[in-house]
């Protein structure tokens, strides 16, 4: 029992020290106002020790009232504005649809906020200057942090039941 136990451990470490990913669900809706526009997007996001960065295959958009002038990650939680962290490049610029990509890096205290679902990307244009779509960054499962607790999950039974 002791060697699984350790075993599980080793694999958490491992786990933990890989980058973590999250993505968002842009909407006009969860803006601050909220409007009642058409745009969306969405985006994957990767954190590698202090690095937060965003490819241009995974963040899009589209359907804005008009051309986006930036794209910016901001501080706050949701139902509040905050102010920027960094902006993000777009990748087709002054267009109603296309993509955006960059990284930058964060303090301690914004991956606190990271993880806590306080960060969020904004995506204006001229019609909304302050943002007309937005969306809130969330952590996705990693498969191995899944496994692992799978994995303790089933140690705890089998010692359960070697008691019984």
């Amino acid at each position: 029992m002791k060697k699984l136990l350790t075993i599980v451990g080793i694999f958490g470490c491992v786990a933990l020290s890989q980058a973590q990913s999250y993505d968002a669900n842009l909407d006009p809706f969860q803006e601050v106002p909220p409007h009642n526009t058409p745009g969306y997007g969405s985006a994957d996001l990767t954190l590698s020790g202090t690095t937060l960065s965003i490819t241009a295959s995974t963040g899009i958009y589209a359907d804005l009232l008009a051309g986006a002038t930036v794209v910016r990650l901001q501080d706050a939680a949701v139902g509040a504005n905050g102010p920027t962290v960094f902006t993000l490049t777009l990748d087709t610029p002054g267009n109603t649809s296309g993509t955006f990509s960059g990284s930058g890096t964060l303090t301690a205290g914004q991956i606190t906020d990271l993880n806590a679902g306080n960060l969020y990307l904004n995506i204006a244009d001229s019609v909304f200057p302050s943002g007309e779509i937005r969306g809130q960054i969330a952590a996705v499962p990693e498969p191995s942090t899944l496994a692992l607790v799978a994995s303790g999950s089933l140690a705890l039974l089998a010692k359960r039941r070697g008691k019984a």
